[in-house]
């Protein structure tokens, strides 16, 4: 493990030399980099009668090099809080860095690196490969994966047990007609704690140094989905299996019919089992299951105005919640109320948000008030919050973006809450022919 550690922190090394070698294949192509640099300003209340000031800062780099096959992407973060209490301890995230070749033979993807994952059910993050492969003319698609898990906090770095630390699976995606689509998938993955040495009691209950190895928790989900889109009416439907509990873990149906051209009616209905994993320590609980139905209408007024309602409904088994949503949206406006009852609390909620572009969309403030009026349960007291915000957008050329956002709240816990969000963004996208 030793060697793959050193082998994944010379991956930029790795890319440049496999650039080089492919020539002008690699380099007579498109370069798109965005920088993203954004700060946060915050008081937290740490306990009672005592306070923290935090400015935390963050730096995003997206970088991708792309040939006619041959591509390198990478996604990284900086962090660091520059006032409060964690000013010595700033990390570096990379959440992606992997070298793809594509369309190999006119069918084949293949990825190596540190990757996200969306395959069905499959989603998450490895440091291994993935392939997928087009047959019968791209009607039936093929993928299939395999890798360790990032390391704790997307560090540089492979972990050191990646035997029973990892992810794999596959996904099979049918296109049998132009208004339907298919798919099949199944994950497994594997996560086994640290071991540590902690002070334990012995038969004579004296205190011992033991060490505490923890069993490894696994996953292993098969999952099937169907959407449809023809005419009037769009539908999805999805099933997820257990396949260690054996038991089904999800259903989900969801429906769009367009009435007439302005009005459509929605349905949904979605039943939940928690996903907890095999062998830890959450799966010999008890629980309930989660049956939710929502039914909602929306009406265009239009081409830049639509108004919306929504009931839902969320069973806990012998408890039930429910809730009202109305709304409308405008071009540069929007707005919504909503209440909710039963056992999830009562909330009675307003919102509004604007934002109007000016100067030829070089500057567009925008503002957002909020207000809610709740309690937990039948037996607490009710509570008021409210909270407004007010920023601006500046884009001076297309590629910079400057933001600035000045939020409040007010609520039982913060009588007056500031804080301050700061962000920029540069984007460049650039054809190189270096050799």
């Amino acid at each position: 493990m030793k060697y793959a550690r050193q082998l994944f922190r010379i991956t930029p090394l790795l890319l440049c030399s496999v650039l080089w070698i492919t020539g002008t294949e690699a380099w007579a192509q498109l370069v798109q980099m965005r920088l993203v640099s954004s700060a946060n300003a915050w008081q937290r209340q740490d306990t009672v009668g005592q306070s923290s000031n935090h400015v935390f800062g963050y730096q995003t780099a997206q970088l991708t090099v792309a040939g006619e096959h041959l591509s390198f992407h990478t996604y990284l973060q900086g962090f660091r809080d520059f006032a409060g209490p964690l000013t010595d301890r700033g990390a570096f995230r990379f959440y992606n860095i992997y070298l793809k070749y594509g369309n190999l033979f006119n069918m084949v993807d293949v990825s190596v690196g540190r990757q996200a994952i969306f395959a069905g059910v499959g989603n998450g993050t490895i440091d291994g490969g993935l392939a997928s492969v087009r047959l019968l003319d791209s009607k039936v698609k093929v993928i299939g994966y395999y890798g360790a898990l990032p390391a704790a906090g997307q560090q540089f770095e492979l972990i050191d047990d990646a035997k029973n630390n990892n992810m794999f699976g596959g996904q099979i995606i049918g296109t049998p007609v132009d208004f339907a689509r298919i798919s099949l998938s199944y994950m497994a993955k594997n996560i086994k704690p640290e071991s540590y040495w902690a002070i334990r009691k012995d038969s004579l209950f004296n205190p011992i140094l033991t060490e505490i190895n923890p069993t490894a928790a696994a996953e292993q989900i098969v999952s099937g989905d169907v959407s449809v889109d023809y005419s009037r009416v769009s539908a999805y439907a999805r099933g997820d299996v257990d396949v260690n509990l054996e038991k089904l873990s999800r259903i989900q149906l969801f429906t769009r019919v367009k009435v007439m051209e302005p009005l459509s009616l929605t349905g949904e209905y979605i039943h939940r089992e928690p996903r907890l994993s095999y062998n830890s320590i959450f799966w010999v609980f008890a629980y309930n299951t989660i049956s939710e139905i929502e039914l909602g209408v929306e009406y265009a007024i239009g081409k830049d105005y639509q108004v919306f309602g929504k009931y839902g409904s969320v069973s806990y088994g012998d408890d039930i919640s429910n809730r009202v949503t109305v709304g409308g949206s405008m071009k540069y406006a929007s707005a919504s109320f909503s209440w909710n009852t039963g056992f999830g609390g009562e909330l009675t909620a307003f919102s509004v948000n604007a934002g109007y572009p000016m100067f030829h969309n070089t500057l567009t403030p925008t503002v957002m008030i909020g207000y809610a009026h709740y309690n937990l349960n039948s037996d607490a007291p009710t509570a008021d919050a409210l909270s407004a915000a007010v920023g601006a957008v500046y884009r001076p050329i297309q590629a910079l973006s400057l933001d600035a956002q000045v939020q409040w709240i007010q609520n039982k816990v913060y009588s007056n809450d500031m804080r301050l969000f700061l962000r920029g963004s540069y984007y460049l996208s650039e054809r190189l022919n270096i050799f």
